[in-house]
């Protein structure tokens, strides 16, 4: 192996919420796993900021502070505009396996809290590693590694494709899109507004036949 090659137990591809969840779990569960960045923190992406009591659920199982002292505004359900001038307010259902709020939070703030939070839990990060190309074991034609845009080498016997919605590293493992599958597009602006602490939160919705 050259000086460019890290060997890893898992390699997990892209250091959003779901790269970075994993990474989380499976370091602190003792593996020895890299965590590819693209990019370097904080960063922003497309879609956020508003986070459901199912992905609060998650956050407090990964052991993170979601207090509103810990920088998260809190609401208690989802106001709902389609159909009719008049919203629909739907509270968060009352679940015992629930906690009963809901989260919002700049992405770029949250997404480098995660992959902080990975590297607290043994994960390395390598940020400014751009995925060009999988490495594939010519007998089992298995993934066994990447290489980066910088010239650097990746390897472990799993590789986990973390990459966003457009995951380039499954498209060159030949694996594409369902279109048989629905697909929602969010966009995302920031602006100020006197109702910034709303405890609602809203989605407004345009549906086609």
């Amino acid at each position: 192996m050259g000086p460019d090659t890290v060997e890893a137990d898992v390699i997990v591809v892209g250091a959003g919420p779901g790269g970075s969840t994993a990474a989380c779990h499976l370091a602190d569960r003792g593996l020895n796993v890299a965590l590819l960045e693209k990019a370097s923190f904080p960063r922003e992406k497309v879609c956020g900021d508003g986070l459901t009591p199912r992905a609060t659920k998650q956050l407090i199982r990964l052991g993170i502070d979601t207090s509103e002292s810990a920088g998260w505004l809190h609401n208690k359900g989802l106001r709902v505009y389609g159909g009719r001038a008049e919203p629909f307010e739907l509270p968060w259902p009352e679940l015992g396996e629930f906690p009963s709020y809901g989260l919002v939070r700049p992405r770029a703030d949250f997404d480098q809290l995660l992959a902080s939070h990975a590297v607290g839990k043994g994960a390395d990060l390598y940020e400014n590693a751009n995925v060009t190309s999988p490495i594939l074991d010519s007998r089992t034609d298995r993934i066994v590694g990447v290489t980066t845009k910088d010239g650097r080498t990746f390897r472990a016997p799993f590789v986990l494709a973390a990459d966003g919605n457009s995951s380039p590293l499954a498209k060159s493992m030949g694996l594409f899109k369902r279109d048989d599958r629905p697909m929602g597009v969010a966009v995302r602006a920031y602006f100020t507004s006197p109702r910034d602490r709303d405890d609602y939160m809203e989605s407004w919705l345009e549906l086609w036949d």
